[in-house]
């Protein structure tokens, strides 16, 4: 079977022939990406709805305010801003009132009322002064109101509990729509708080101690809230919703002051609230409260990744963006594909390119320090190399320790020679807390002993096994049981076992290895050991595709390295794992002298006969791996399979 070559094992990238730098490039935000959020925007704004609610399904790692201000600039309208101001309630001193001002009013508003007051005080005639603030603010009747009462008040010569009369909460001063992101917030934070004062041993408290909360100062427009922090605090989402549906912004005090009588009024609310988070904090938020669907009824899916064959210039741009945004220095062309070939190994496909922000611009960073570091005027794709060589180096030091146990012989693992029932296998650690995950390889050992046919998993006995690869194990069974059993049982039993793992395991991907063992103990044939496997099965035999493919094969690769290249050997990988390759440059460079191999292969009976260098044929034939295994199992039940007459001519024929 013919091995990949080397040019199949990375991307390959087409950039415009005249671009040099990426500065020539012209920058789009991440918004420009996301025609999904767009169209979300576009809907939102439009939308004929009392505080509406728009959740986007995204991913760690994105710049959400950043869109919803992109998105806002374009679609947002303005005239639902306002100011808020909070008044003593002339009536009730202590239920204060608010006042809902034109928006970038409120500064001229207090100015206007202390004249009024100065001149009603001194009984003077303050009627255009009046006019004055009813006509700038369309003839408010809430405004209006008060405005009488204090005339009425001052012609009483009653008091005040503030000598300011205007709490100015919230002013837009620059008319912009307020985009407010909230993190990591207590309920105070979010809602706004009542202040108290003592004096001599009394409390008490008035509008100027009121303090607005982030949903007052998004009045008017949106709201951002990871739902990661309504998960955390419950209560808080059921309070947000409250205040969605009932328009007004509740009140709280401290628990300690509940009993003393203040009670201001609840200010209007007039927002967007966009929830984001991934889909599994969306699930759990609609546990929590099942009425998410209905009011939460316009969503839209963050996307994080790019199609790099539709429309790679502006994948580029996003690129261009991202440096200008973090003032780093530019890039020559290679340095650009070498980024493109980075962001692609993130996403684990060749044509597709990573959004994610974080990730992308922690790379460019580290290449910026050191192209800054080397004097460069731009960052050259060295610098780009030189940053994951020395990225690598700080993260590596379980690989080195894993390395070390081959190099002391303590892990026993074969890259040359043959075994019966032995064979590599691959596996990916993920370990909490470590921004990597490594490819290890593992040996598979399988045993046959007289029994009822059934394949014993030792790691799903141990407990040491997750459902995923219970389920693996039983399609290999099945598999077995179809092709050897369909007559008859078989009267072999097998135990198949991960060797020197002693942590939980779980997926499928190691299916097709496993599979490969026992049916070489069952044909007692060999194994070539210079091979690793990855793949999972069918109970048909079909071969399909894993993940983390690129880390399980450099897994291998180092392990070969260690005992030493010999040239034959490499990885049997699914074939329709191929647009999944992006491996380092030492393994792609070995792979072009021709000192390591990859070979996809779609079927079993493929992986087999690359694994013992047989035929794999049918189980008719007995000079075939499947014939030999069909006759032991005959022979074993009592019964021996007769070829058939046609089989038999043919065999004497040949």
């Amino acid at each position: 079977m013919q091995s990949l070559s080397h040019i199949e094992l990375n991307p390959v990238f087409t950039l415009p022939t005249e671009l040099t730098c990426l500065k020539e490039v012209a920058a789009l935000p991440f918004s420009a990406l996301q025609q999904r959020a767009d169209s979300a925007f576009s809907t939102l704004a439009s939308l004929n709805a009392h505080n509406p609610i728009l959740l986007l399904n995204g991913f760690s790692g994105a710049d959400y305010e950043e869109l919803v201000q992109n998105l806002v600039q374009q679609y947002a309208k303005h005239d639902a801003l306002f100011d808020l101001c909070y008044a003593e309630n002339l009536r009730h001193p202590q239920k204060p009132i608010w006042l809902r001002l034109k928006a970038g009013t409120s500064t001229v508003f207090c100015e206007l009322v202390g004249q009024l007051l100065e001149l009603t005080t001194r009984h003077l005639d303050a009627e255009h002064i009046v006019q004055r603030i009813l006509k700038k603010q369309d003839y408010d009747e809430k405004v209006a109101d008060y405005l009488s009462l204090l005339a009425q008040n001052v012609a009483s010569e009653q008091g005040f509990t503030h000598p300011v009369l205007i709490n100015q909460m919230i002013h837009r001063t620059d008319l912009q729509v307020p985009v407010i992101y909230a993190r990591q917030f207590t309920p105070e934070q979010l809602f706004g708080a009542i202040h108290f004062q003592t004096e001599q041993g009394t409390v008490f408290s008035h509008h100027h101690l009121l303090e607005p909360g982030l949903i007052h100062q998004a009045n008017g427009g949106y709201l951002i809230v990871p739902i990661e922090e309504l998960l955390v605090q419950p209560n808080v989402w059921f309070r947000l919703k409250s205040a969605l549906v009932t328009r007004c912004i509740e009140w709280t005090r401290a628990a300690d002051v509940a009993s003393f009588y203040f009670q201001p009024e609840p200010a209007p609310l007039d927002i967007h609230l966009i929830l984001v988070g991934d889909r599994l904090a969306v699930a759990e938020l609609y546990l929590l409260d099942p009425e998410l669907d209905t009011l939460a009824f316009l969503r839209a899916d963050i996307i994080p990744e790019w199609n790099a064959e539709d429309d790679l210039p502006r994948y580029l741009g996003f690129l261009a963006h991202l440096q200008q945004k973090h003032q780093l220095l530019d890039m020559d062309r290679n340095a650009m594909l070498r980024l493109c070939r980075y962001s692609c190994r993130l996403t684990e496909h060749q044509h597709r390119l990573s959004l994610v922000e974080a990730q992308l611009v922690a790379m460019m960073q580290l290449a910026d320090v050191i192209a800054r570091r080397d004097g460069a005027p731009l960052i050259q794709e060295q610098h780009i190399k030189q940053a994951q060589v020395e990225q690598d180096y700080r993260l590596n030091f379980m690989v080195e320790q894993g390395d070390l146990g081959v190099r002391d012989g303590q892990y026993l693992l074969q890259t040359q020679g043959q075994e019966v029932g032995q064979i590599n296998g691959l596996s990916v650690l993920q370990i909490t807390g470590h921004p990597y995950d490594f490819g290890e390889p593992v040996r598979l050992t399988a045993t046959v002993h007289l029994g009822d046919g059934d394949v014993s998993d030792i790691e799903r006995k141990a407990d040491l096994a997750g459902h995923i690869h219970a389920k693996a194990m039983m399609i290999i069974h099945g598999y077995l049981a179809n092709l050897f059993g369909a007559e008859h049982p078989s009267p072999l039993s097998a135990n198949l076992v991960f060797e020197q793992s002693y942590h939980e395991i779980d997926g499928d991907s190691a299916s097709l290895t496993g599979l490969c063992a026992l049916l070489s103990a069952l044909a007692k044939e060999p194994i070539y050991q210079h091979f690793a496997v990855t793949g999972a099965v069918d109970q048909f035999g079909n071969v399909q595709p894993v993940g983390g493919v690129n880390e399980k094969i450099e897994g291998f690769f180092r392990l070969c390295k260690i005992q030493g290249l010999t040239g034959q050997q490499g990885v049997i990988l699914p074939a329709s794992n191929r647009l999944q390759l992006n491996l380092s440059d030492e393994v792609a460079a070995a792979i072009k002298a021709g000192q390591f191999h990859i070979y996809p292969v779609s079927h079993v009976e493929q992986a087999i006969e690359l694994l013992t260098g047989c035929v794999a044929g049918d189980v008719e034939q007995p000079d075939t791996l499947f014939g030999r295994i069909r006759d032991r199992l005959d022979e074993l039940n009592g019964h021996r399979h007769e070829p058939s007459l046609l089989s038999r001519l043919f065999r004497g024929a040949r």
